[in-house]
């Protein structure tokens, strides 16, 4: 009778310590209602940066609000050197234009399997779009006269039609051409699975695997005419995001 008595005690006590352990997992699940994160991306094209905030609908669901700000290259790009001056800056023949894009957003969140221990990692998928903002910055080189070896150089922004390879001797500051940014309106969308395997409850830390497409309104001048690189105005890369954060409660 003592042996089945402590025995149930003991079941009683492991079940109410089970029951008190999984009602305190569910309050920390609710009680935040918001999440804040951000970090860097490595695309197809480019890299760049991003952060969102995220309101709760649900436990499983969050919708988001953030800001991509991305570096955009061209396929063909090839970087080159001066083959005579060993200290001169490399450079992309027939580069017009460097590229960059903004793209506010607004997407959900996802979970599909919520960790199973501390150590696990919760599975979900991420969807989100918006307008996406292009934003083209002309080329500046280093330009030598009159031919090798050069008696001068001048900083000119590149002219396909007038700075043939041997006269250019490489890439000039990148603060050139600032004055002249051009916009280039369109929209993206883009859809990811993430992967989340912080330690603690009210932090945030993974990664996300996608695809993003980007669509503007006229084709984006990258590259020069008549080189092999043909200019798009519809871009699709696939992307590796890095991000942490932190949940929080807005009351």
């Amino acid at each position: 009778m003592k042996k089945t008595l402590a025995i149930f005690t003991l079941l009683t006590l492991t079940l109410a310590a089970f029951s008190q352990n999984q009602s305190n997992e569910d309050d920390v699940k609710l009680i935040y209602n918001s999440q804040f994160a951000g970090g860097l991306s490595i695309h197809t094209s480019g890299a760049g940066a991003f952060f969102y905030l995220g309101k709760y609908k649900g436990i499983k669901n969050i919708w988001t609000f953030g800001l991509d700000m991305l570096y955009m290259k061209h396929e063909k790009e090839i970087k080159s050197y001066n083959p005579v001056y060993e200290d001169s800056r490399g450079y992309v023949y027939g580069k017009l234009n460097n590229m960059y894009v903004i793209r506010p957003t607004i997407g959900q969140k996802h979970i599909i399997t919520e960790k199973i221990r501390q150590k696990g990692v919760q599975v979900g998928f991420h969807w989100q779009v918006g307008p996406s903002l292009g934003i083209t910055k002309p080329v500046y080189l280093e330009i030598g006269y009159p031919s090798i070896p050069y008696d001068s150089l001048q900083v000119e922004r590149y002219d396909p039609e007038r700075h043939d390879i041997e006269l250019i001797y490489g890439k000039a500051s990148g603060f050139r051409g600032l004055s002249e940014l051009k916009l280039h309106p369109g929209a993206f969308a883009k859809f990811a699975f993430n992967f989340e395997y912080s330690n603690d409850n009210d932090r945030i830390k993974g990664i996300e695997v996608g695809v993003a497409m980007d669509a503007y309104l006229n084709e984006i001048p990258i590259m020069a005419e008549g080189t092999v690189a043909k200019n798009r105005q519809l871009f699709t890369t696939l992307f590796l995001n890095f991000f942490f954060g932190k949940k929080y409660t807005v009351r």
